[in-house]
């Protein structure tokens, strides 16, 4: 599954030595599970305006054992974190470098893996964490999750009978599995009347309301493997 939304690029100050062509892979940390086990997680920043893919081999790959473990193959403009969530075993030695080139450059991931400084604080953790059972979970490839859903916006809005509201939504995915496409998918869960989505497969769409009342309408992402949704309340005046 790919992404259908991309977030922004976060500035790290390393802009002013990139070019229009980088394409970076980074490893963002690690966590100590409770059952001895590691996680490991890596992102990209991908500084080109434009979508670029580098299929597993020479170009895309882990330089220390296995080189293709699922990584990300398509590469969405911006910074896009928690792409690939790998877990190992307690004896790993903090060795395994993302390696990515793309037109004349090439970049790897840090060599110093196990560092204090690397170890996700609580926050991180649970983030790292979505969807990952610990017990079941295979060792050393990118494990596929869940996408990420968000209605935007305020948590209410409000609108009014035959006038259409806009909805703005964003589901975003690691690439897992690899060649499915992500989907997005709009349907109302409650209210007093019927509700009619201009487009109900975009993540930006009208939704119109043929009676006054409160209602729920709800985004929905799936990667053909898993799912996750979002709700948005929608106040409708006469």
């Amino acid at each position: 599954a790919g992404a259908l939304a991309s977030p922004a690029i976060l500035h790290t100050g390393l802009e002013a030595r990139q070019t229009s062509t980088s394409v970076f892979p980074v490893y963002e940390g690690f966590l100590k599970n409770d059952d001895g086990t590691l996680l490991l997680a890596f992102a990209y920043f991908n500084h080109n305006r434009t979508t670029i893919t580098i299929p597993p081999g020479p170009d895309n790959r882990f330089v220390t054992g296995e080189p293709d473990r699922g990584q990300t193959t398509t590469f969405l403009p911006g910074h896009h974190r928690w792409q690939c969530i790998m877990v190992v075993d307690g004896d790993f030695d903090g060795i395994l470098r993302w390696h990515l080139s793309h037109g004349d450059e090439t970049h790897l991931t840090s060599e110093s893996m196990l560092q204090y400084s690397w170890e996700f604080d609580a926050g991180g953790a649970r983030r790292a964490l979505r969807d990952i059972d610990l017990a079941t979970a295979p060792r050393d490839v990118c494990l596929n999750r869940s996408p990420i859903v968000r209605v935007l916006g305020p948590s209410a809005l409000t609108g009014a009978v035959g006038h259409g509201v806009k909805l703005f939504g964003s589901v975003r995915d690691e690439g897992l599995p690899r060649g499915a496409a992500v989907t997005a998918s709009w349907r109302q869960t409650s209210g007093p009347g019927t509700v009619t989505f201009d487009v109900s497969d975009q993540m930006r769409t009208l939704a119109f309301f043929d009676t006054p009342g409160t209602y729920a309408v709800e985004l929905t992402g799936s990667d053909t493997v898993f799912e996750r949704s979002a709700q948005v309340t929608v106040v409708v005046a006469p």
